[in-house]
């Protein structure tokens, strides 16, 4: 996971970089030094070359679109790093469908952090909501369109969702997010593919993760309804650089 901002300013509460605000945005020189490192130390320690790159972990990529997109140019550049398009994932909250068409430009693979499909509670998640999450919604589906006519590979979204226990883990949540993200799969040229994330502590924020049953019964619930569903396995919690940790 790599950073485009230091801090952010989309304030989501279940995660620390949201506590912290936004203290400045990256350069594309600073993202693409932080791939340049990551591969050496990985050559350095004998380990697996480093194949993926998701911009997920600190910072919203869309709110500095423009070095985000010369970062992603260079990394999938046959003269660059040379990354697969389909190996590289721009993850964002959607912060409005301007913003997203900005994805339309963007070669590689796009996740959309969701968390809740009802606009209650996605605004108590997510506070810098502002639009409703059926228009963000249509604003990703016009974009995979545009995508698809490009390159098919890059027409499907990953969703993502932080399971949070009483909070939107439940059967109508589930039915909610199956109801907002089947529209995007209509006309067979794109398919969701949902991620659900655990929750990793931050602190004295009182929240808690989904019970590991309440997990499996939203998996299974979607899954049913027609949607790719996996659970994601939780890594860095122990040095606190897990998903949602990072300040």
């Amino acid at each position: 996971r790599w950073r485009r901002q230091v801090g952010c300013a989309r304030a989501c509460v279940f995660c620390a970089t949201g506590r912290m605000g936004l203290v400045r945005s990256l350069s594309s020189a600073e993202m693409l030094a932080q791939v340049y490192l990551a591969k050496r130390r990985a050559r350095e320690l004998g380990l697996p070359e480093v194949s993926n790159v998701v911009f997920m972990g600190m910072g919203e990529p869309l709110n500095n679109a423009t070095q985000v997109q010369h970062t992603l140019e260079r990394l999938v550049d046959r003269d660059g790093f040379d990354f697969s398009l389909t190996r590289v994932t721009v993850s964002t909250v959607g912060p409005s469908p301007r913003a997203i068409a900005r994805l339309a430009d963007m070669p590689v693979s796009v996740a959309w952090s969701v968390h809740a499909a009802d606009d209650a509670v996605r605004k108590r998640l997510v506070p810098t909501t502002v639009h409703p999450m059926a228009e963000l919604r249509d604003a990703f589906r016009a974009v995979l369109q545009q995508r698809a006519l490009a390159r098919a590979s890059l027409a499907d979204l990953f969703a993502e969702v932080t399971l949070l226990d009483g909070i939107n883990d439940d059967d109508a949540a589930a039915d909610a997010l199956a109801h907002l993200l089947l529209p995007i799969q209509e006309g067979g040229t794109s398919q969701v593919k949902v991620n659900l994330l655990p929750y990793n502590s931050i602190g004295d924020v009182p929240l808690r993760p989904a019970k590991p049953d309440a997990v499996l019964a939203f998996r299974e619930r979607l899954i049913r309804a027609g949607l790719v569903t996996t659970i994601r396995q939780p890594r860095g919690a122990d040095s606190a650089a897990a998903c949602g940790q990072l300040a």
